[in-house]
């Protein structure tokens, strides 16, 4: 066994202040470009507009679009790598995205040439950029290929599980709205608290199966965190949420453009709806 040297690993003392650290850089790549004060961006000045830089790869398809601040003098942006997100999130479930919890997010990137282009006064200009693998991460190119089919699979399916989502919640307000206005009347139209509770035991059911997709979709993070071929698990996982996206659209779509009218049209029929509230009244002057 070699002499060996017991390495101070966090400058104990009395060596504290021989210490040092440093931020990482951005995990990215690093974008700068540079407008002189009379640049027009988007039409106006371009201390006063922002626009955007657009990405493309090797094939000339469309990888993301970035929001780039438009200051006079050098700007810089950050491209994560990633494509552009499936959806853009609105209401209650914006916070359910691609892969995992949280803002939704594209797959990253395969290594390649990709063309960074921006318009300016109306003139394009653009720049190439390569982007490399970590060598410390080997993986052969039909591998990455593979695992990069897998994650744009799910890149695909990622809007459907969101819509799914969000159209099971609207169908539980109109639901809700409907029992309150049936338990507001002392005769309720015949069958119709029947084909309510019918309805939410299909609707509970479908929502599981949204719930499901969506738990099997995030698998896609396990699958972007490793240099190996997606497991026989995860295909399986990839799979499976499209199975059952698949079974749910029809009795989904059957809620949304037949059933829950049908209920609705009936309370309405039979004078069962929301009360318009009562009269204003203004004082006398």
């Amino acid at each position: 066994a070699r002499e060996t040297i017991m390495w101070a690993q966090r400058g104990d003392w009395p060596f504290a202040g021989a210490t040092y650290s440093a931020p990482n850089p951005p995990r990215g790549t690093l974008i700068r470009y540079y407008l002189r004060g009379g640049d027009m961006a988007d039409g106006e000045p371009a201390e006063e507009a922002t626009f955007a830089l657009t990405i493309t790869a090797s094939d000339g398809g469309h990888v993301r679009t970035l929001e780039a601040p438009g200051d006079a003098g050098v700007n810089e942006v950050v491209w994560d790598w990633r494509m552009d997100a499936p959806y853009e999130p609105e209401g209650p479930q914006g916070t359910v995205g691609f892969g995992q919890p949280g803002t939704p997010q594209g797959p990253i990137a395969m290594p390649g040439t990709y063309t960074v282009s921006m318009e300016v006064g109306g003139q394009t200009f653009s720049s190439t950029v390569e982007i490399q693998a970590d060598p410390r991460r080997p993986m052969t190119r039909a591998d990455r290929v593979a695992r990069q089919d897998a994650l744009m699979s799910l890149h695909t399916l990622a809007p459907s599980i969101y819509e799914a989502g969000r159209a099971v919640d609207r169908l539980e307000e109109q639901l809700d709205a409907a029992e309150e206005l049936i338990d507001g009347v002392e005769e309720p139209p015949e069958g119709v608290r029947e084909e309510l509770e019918a309805i939410r035991e299909a609707l509970e059911e479908i929502d599981d199966d949204v719930g499901d997709a969506r738990t099997n979709a995030w698998v896609s993070g396990a699958i972007q965190g490793s240099s190996t071929l997606p497991t026989e698990d995860q295909m399986w996982q990839i799979d499976r949420a499209w199975e059952l996206m698949e079974e749910l659209a029809g009795p989904l779509n059957e809620l949304i453009t037949s059933r829950v009218p049908a209920l609705n049209a009936q309370l309405y029929a039979e004078g069962v709806r929301p009360k318009p509230g009562e009269e204003v009244v203004v004082p006398e002057r």
